[in-house]
């Protein structure tokens, strides 16, 4: 099962945040709580975690893209067990 992975509010006084790099690549083994890209925001780098573990099989958005909250910014192949 796809599932889409949507920036999330990390509590930012910024609308949008910028994308710094992808630490994963599309093809790549995902586990729950791995970093999967660093953003900018008005104050700090930081990392946005997976919240599910899986493939990842499609990157949405591009290092110094600009992306709102709530933005799709990847999708995973939920893995069954």
């Amino acid at each position: 099962m796809k599932i889409e992975i949507k920036m999330p509010d990390l509590s930012t006084a910024d609308e949008t945040v910028t994308v710094v790099e992808w630490l994963v690549e599309v093809g790549q083994s995902i586990k729950r709580g791995q970093p999967l890209m660093e953003i900018e925001t008005d104050k700090a780098v930081m990392e946005v975690e997976s919240f599910t573990a899986g493939e990842l099989c499609e990157i949405h958005v591009q290092p110094e893209d600009e992306v709102e909250v709530g933005a799709v910014i990847a999708t995973i192949e939920v893995l069954e067990k």
